[in-house]
């Protein structure tokens, strides 16, 4: 079984999800309606937190949205 990720983990990647969708415009789509929701739930996280994580993180999570990965220690 894999290590536990932590609250910043887990913010850090449903922040790269709605991000990777808010930068093609699509978050009114079908498929975020139905992802999006899911990683919350299954991360167990709301989005209030996860919008200000992005706030706080913006860069970071627009690159890794665009693939770029930060260096270690960003997130």
């Amino acid at each position: 079984m894999g290590k536990a990720k932590g609250l910043k983990d887990k913010l850090y990647g449903a922040a790269v999800v709605k991000m990777s969708f808010r930068l093609r415009g699509d978050e009114e789509s079908t498929a975020f309606r139905v992802v999006y929701p899911g990683v919350l739930r299954d991360l167990e996280i709301d989005d209030a937190a996860v919008e200000k994580y992005i706030e706080e993180n913006r860069e970071a999570v627009e690159r890794a949205a665009r693939g770029s990965t930060p260096p270690p220690g960003v997130r």
